[in-house]
């Protein structure tokens, strides 16, 4: 197995490609990678189960707003419950991967990661929705890849001031996932919702 050192990608395969299938980086950024725990198979089984507990969690919470919307609120409290277990099971199969890091290494990697999404990931999607005709899914694309943009500048900020004892309070868009940093802004300069619609993360 092997891992690519820029954006933490593990192949399966005994010897690395010329470059990584995820960030095209080439084959000098990559390492020799041994489980934490197990062999390949757990492994895998680690990794299906981070991505299978990881899709509950969310589909639960999205439940739990339809479960609102319909005035329904113990079936939204019973959701949003499970989701919570199903966030721990996440949480397990991801520590047991060994892929959470140091904080520097782990801002490093979501920065990387975001930057892919914005590069390479959305323009493909955003490609393919509007040759399929479905602009707004296009649309709602292009505002994930815009605010990806705007998370990968967040990261790289936060790198700088790692160790500088730094307080400010984070505002997340519901409508597209935009974050400003430190400032509720009057509208979102990504999909122009009002500020209600804004999310406090303390």
């Amino acid at each position: 197995m092997w891992r690519c050192t820029v954006c933490q990608h593990v192949g399966l395969e005994k010897t690395p490609p010329v470059k990584c299938p995820v960030c095209d980086s080439a084959s000098e950024k990559f390492v020799d990678y041994k489980p934490p725990v197990g062999g390949v198979k757990t492994w895998q089984n680690l990794r299906d189960a981070f991505v299978g507990e990881s899709q509950a969690h969310f589909r639960d919470l999205a439940f739990a707003r339809q479960a609102v919307a319909e005035e329904l609120p113990q079936i939204a409290k019973l959701f949003r419950a499970i989701a919570a277990a199903e966030e721990v099971h996440a949480y397990n199969s991801l520590r047991f991967l060994g892929l959470v890091r140091d904080t520097q290494e782990n801002i490093d990697t979501a920065f990387q990661r975001e930057n892919l999404a914005e590069t390479k990931m959305y323009p493909k999607f955003i490609a393919d929705a509007n040759e399929e005709d479905a602009p707004e899914v296009a649309l709602s694309f292009s505002q994930a890849r815009d605010v990806d943009g705007v998370h990968g500048k967040l990261y790289q900020k936060a790198a700088q001031h790692l160790t500088v004892d730094m307080e400010t309070t984070y505002y997340v868009c519901q409508v597209c996932g935009y974050v400003s940093d430190g400032l509720l802004p009057d509208q979102c300069p990504i999909c122009g919702a009002p500020k209600d619609k804004f999310k406090t993360v303390d």
